[in-house]
């Protein structure tokens, strides 16, 4: 990998987003220099080959970054109803998902039209605009499905060919949904069926949320770093970009980062920076990079960025049978889902719609600490085995997902009293789950015990929705997102920050909905038609244009 000391372009950020734009902007020639502020991840830091494997998600792979305590995360404080999940390495957060590959569906684009409730709108963009960049993201990133889901638009060039089915608890669920009458479909997932160049395929190994040594999970990594780099992309992990700086005229110039090897401090002159650090991170460093021109920050001007904040409500739940379910074989995402419930009904008394997804859950171990909602053996010592019997190897990991509203005073912002180990602020999150989310979520648990009953199962524990209810938060989305009008959002449709000339800002925080999906193919496919724009206006100033 060359060292290039004058970059036609920075990105920040080396998840799917950044990756897939210095992919596509390193075959088109440009000198780019992507800094990742996490290390790089290789087959062997996978905890897969430990006995310990199941409690690395405790420890270096916790999925929050405030139990991970790295040198090189940032700490997010929060007002207690949110829980953060983010990883901060090349690769981004694909180094820990299961691959569940969701897009959004056409409505998902018009919810301002369709209620346009607590700061809704529009999407500048529609699904057919961004069904190729949808398309050549599946490609890239390699999917396995079955095609032809009747709830989705037609796909008509997708070449895929679904996991093999594993676990009994498959079969049950679906026979649960047949006989309710209620659409399911296998899942879509980031993981490879046949071998592609030396990414192997799948070989059911199920640990997939503790990333996948083999190369079959199709992280950012995987579908985009590599390439980049051998299309001459200077990647420079374990650098944490400390400010974006702009000149006299307010136009970006550069960035100032830190080398988190040695903590020695180092500027990069380039005429064009591209922001994709999640939807937690590039909110923070957009405030971070406050100048005279941008007292406020970055893009901030109307007091748009940071706001907006989405997650996906969850409520998780444990479906709990008499018979073996087989719930630790096989890829971890690999299950059914049903989206019956996917669409606005207003006589349910609320908005948006949910997915109800069913996968497998992890080892022994998992299932010793409680399961999914940490329902512990209520007895240690004598009875502990058999207790430890009837559950193991018994359950079903269940999740509701509902499509968040993107509230303003859901907002991200810096806490100075908390410092990352470079001594700058930290994120804040303030998040409060909306009415409108709880009953969705209320809705979905009344759906998913009628489908517990019709499956056959023993019993379903819920995660309690009390006063500790902690929101956890897999998806980061909203907080710079896309609008035609300055005082909406952050960016124009093309991804251009509206106030600051050559800065471009494309991740989760795009995102203007979410959906009730997972978002990283629709980030994926932003960022791969953000990118093409970019390349066509080569040798030019990137500014937003006037609304």
């Amino acid at each position: 990998m060359s060292r290039i000391d004058n970059p036609d372009v920075i990105i920040v950020g080396a998840g799917m987003a950044g990756g897939a734009i210095a992919h596509v902007l390193t075959r088109a020639g440009a000198k780019v220099v992507c800094l990742e502020q996490g290390p790089v991840i290789g087959p062997l830091d996978h905890p897969h080959f430990g006995d310990d494997w199941e409690f690395s998600m405790r420890r270096d792979w916790a999925f929050t970054p405030n139990q991970r305590g790295l040198h090189y995360d940032f700490p997010v404080s929060t007002n207690g109803t949110f829980f953060p999940y983010l990883y901060n390495a090349v690769g981004g957060s694909t180094n820990h998902y299961s691959g569940f590959w969701h897009r959004l569906k056409p409505v998902d684009f018009r919810k301002g039209t369709e209620h346009g409730l607590e700061g809704t709108i529009d999407w500048p963009v529609s699904y057919e605009d961004l069904a190729p960049y949808y398309d050549q993201n599946d490609l890239d990133v390699g999917i396995s499905g079955l095609p032809g889901d009747l709830a989705y638009p037609p796909r008509p060039h997708a070449e895929r060919q679904p996991l093999p089915l594993h676990g009994e608890y498959y079969n049950l669920l679906a026979s649960g949904l047949d006989k309710l009458g209620l659409h399911w479909w296998p899942a879509d997932n980031a993981i490879l069926t046949e071998d592609r160049g030396d990414r192997l395929a799948c070989n059911s190994c199920g640990m997939c949320n503790i990333g996948c040594p083999r190369g079959s999970l199709g992280t950012a990594t995987q579908a985009y770093i590599k390439p980049a780099l051998a299309q001459g992309l200077d990647l420079r992990p374990l650098s944490r970009v400390t400010k974006i700086t702009t000149n006299a005229q307010g136009a970006v110039d550069g960035v100032e980062y830190d080398d988190l090897r040695d903590g020695s401090g180092h500027r990069l002159e380039a005429p064009l920076v591209v922001v994709a650090c999640n939807g937690i991170g590039t909110p923070r460093t957009l405030l971070l990079s406050d100048s005279p021109r941008h007292p406020h920050g970055l893009g901030n001007n109307e007091d748009q960025v940071g706001r907006h904040f989405m997650t996906h409500g969850y409520r998780l739940a444990d479906m709990w049978f008499d018979q073996p379910t087989g719930h630790w074989k096989g890829p971890f995402g690999a299950g059914p889902y049903c989206q019956e419930w996917y669409d606005t009904d207003t006589s349910r008394g609320f908005v948006n719609g949910i997915t109800i997804t069913f996968g497998g859950a992890w080892g022994p171990a998992f299932s010793s600490l409680g399961g999914t909602t940490g329902r512990r053996p209520a007895v240690w010592g004598e009875g502990h085995r058999q207790e430890f019997e009837d559950r193991f190897d018994r359950h079903v990991f269940c999740a509701i997902q509902a499509d968040d509203l993107p509230v303003e005073t859901n907002r991200v912002t810096l806490d100075h009293d908390v410092l990352d180990s470079s001594g700058l602020p930290s994120a804040a999150v303030h998040y409060d789950l909306h009415p409108n989310t709880r009953a969705l979520l209320e809705f979905g648990s009344d759906r998913l015990q009628e489908i517990a009953t019709a499956a056959g199962a023993v019993g379903i524990d819920f995660q309690p929705m009390d006063d500790t209810f902690c929101q956890p938060g897999w998806h980061l989305m909203g907080t710079a997102r896309m609008s035609t009008d300055p005082t909406q959002g952050v960016t124009d449709p093309w991804h251009r920050v509206w106030d600051t000339p050559g800065l471009v800002v494309c991740d989760g925080s795009s995102m203007v909905t979410g959906g009730a999906g997972n978002p990283t193919s629709t980030i994926g496919a932003l960022a791969l038609r953000c990118a093409e724009q970019l390349v066509a206006s080569m040798g030019s100033r990137v500014e937003a244009a006037a609304p």
